[in-house]
């Protein structure tokens, strides 16, 4: 005989009787069973004339290929305790916190498992159909308190071991790990595996937030956290929260940028670019922050050398003034000279010839609409990565060494401009130009802090 079976999902931050329509009807209609004898709804269903049953003992295995008859076994485990072991009809109360075996094995047999056409079915158990029911309603987010709930039993003492084990210190390679993953499904395109890796990312926070909360006296909880990034997103948005005018993203993002520097005290648009991050994107934000205050973009190759940074620098600047096509002579330019310069060492001359030309062809080709700008840019970084592999060079710290000298140059050149009594925001490409040899000539090395 078949044993339809409602779970009804419940929270625990809703007050005990306060359910949907839907649940109270079908729960004073159907009896109601529970493996959570503390469950905080089950007061309130007595009070209301339900008949509650408190389920005890293991449950039968559920066979992972779901072809054996194990929900009949199910159904009659279930039925044993009822008034009428006839009863066609049942509501499961499910642990609002953490799950019983009961509830893991009704979980797995839940109709529908997936969305439409995703592939994934449900557990064909003979017996039984377990589909679900919202017992309460919340605001949206209100199971993030559910997550915080689990963070806290796992770290508390009866939790788990490792997770009461972890400092900030431990979990850091984890934070970047998961992050990694949650940014390849997105270049994969694959939404139900970003849904799943930016949990992973939100466990890392709530991590990092309980560990915090221990501490004595200077500790912080996920509330900081939270009540923090709410004030930040108000104070950065005075255009959706004040009477602040905008004429689009991209002043939003000027906006952004000058209440940030306000904030911090920065004396310096290199301030808070976080320098751990992998060497490609911290040289794309520094040029990022420089170009938003005018510096001119070929100032990156000034300094590459102390050899070659002031002919690089020179090149740039009349790339700067004659277009792509003279920043494809610089780029040749200086890819063959780097092949000449070590034209006695076989692969390393070779593979420079090859970054030279693979630069003259990307830059001529970028300007074409039927090319991927993608595709010619990312084989010009692959080879210049074979030209340091070439090299006997690690890409990775070499590129890191020549950003963090670019950080250091476009401090210096902000300070002294800042002397000169203007905002560098609006000084004129040229007027750069003077300020960024300086530092150079002198041969001393400079930080933003120093």
């Amino acid at each position: 005989m078949l044993l339809r079976i409602t779970v009804v999902v419940t929270s625990p931050r809703v007050a005990p009787g306060v359910l949907t329509a839907p649940a109270w009807d079908l729960m004073r209609r159907v009896p109601v069973l529970t493996a959570t004898p503390a469950h905080p709804q089950l007061a309130a269903l007595r009070a209301a004339g339900a008949t509650v049953v408190v389920v005890d003992g293991h449950p039968p295995a559920v066979d992972p290929a779901g072809v054996d008859p194990a929900g009949v076994e199910l159904a009659a485990f279930l039925r044993a305790g009822l008034p009428d072991p006839a009863a066609t009809e049942v509501a499961w109360l499910p642990d609002p916190s953490a799950p019983t075996p009961l509830d893991r094995v009704l979980d797995r047999l839940v109709q529908p498992r997936s969305p439409a056409g995703a592939g994934a079915a449900a557990l064909p158990a003979v017996g039984v159909v377990v589909d679900t029911l919202a017992g309460t309603a919340e605001l949206p987010g209100s199971i993030l308190l559910d997550a915080v709930a689990v963070m806290d039993r796992l770290r508390s003492p009866g939790g788990c071991p490792w997770d009461a084990e972890q400092t900030h210190e431990s979990l850091a390679p984890y934070l970047i790990e998961e992050t990694y993953e949650a940014y390849q499904a997105i270049e994969d395109g694959d939404l139900a595996e970003l849904r799943e890796e930016l949990g992973d990312v939100l466990m890392q926070v709530l991590f990092h937030a309980r560990i915090a909360a221990e501490r004595a006296g200077d500790g912080w909880d996920v509330d900081d956290v939270a009540a923090g990034l709410v004030a930040k997103l108000i104070r950065r948005h005075p255009h959706v929260f004040a009477d602040v005018v905008v004429d689009g993203s991209a002043n939003v993002a000027v906006n952004w940028e000058a209440i940030k520097a306000e904030e911090k005290g920065r004396a310096s648009v290199t301030e808070g670019v976080a320098l751990s991050q992998p060497a490609l994107t911290l040289a794309a934000k520094l040029l990022k922050r420089a170009g938003g205050i005018g510096v001119p973009a070929d100032l990156a190759l000034a300094g590459v050398t102390e050899e070659t940074g002031g002919a690089l620098a020179a090149a740039g600047g009349s790339a700067a003034a004659g277009g792509s096509a003279a920043a494809g002579e610089v780029a040749a330019a200086g890819g063959l000279a780097a092949a000449g310069g070590l034209a006695g060492s076989g692969g390393v001359a070779e593979a420079g010839e090859r970054v030279a030309a693979i630069a003259a062809d990307a830059v001529a080709a970028l300007g074409r609409p039927d090319v991927a700008a993608d595709d010619v840019l990312g084989d010009l970084l692959v080879a210049a990565v074979a030209l340091a592999r070439a090299a006997r060079v690690d890409p990775e710290r070499a590129l890191r060494t020549s950003a963090r000298r670019f950080r250091d140059r476009l401090a210096a050149a902000e300070r002294a401009a800042r002397v000169d009594g203007a905002a560098p925001g609006v000084l004129p490409g040229a007027r750069w130009r003077e300020l960024w040899v300086a530092p150079a000539r002198s041969g001393d090395r400079v930080t933003p802090d120093g």
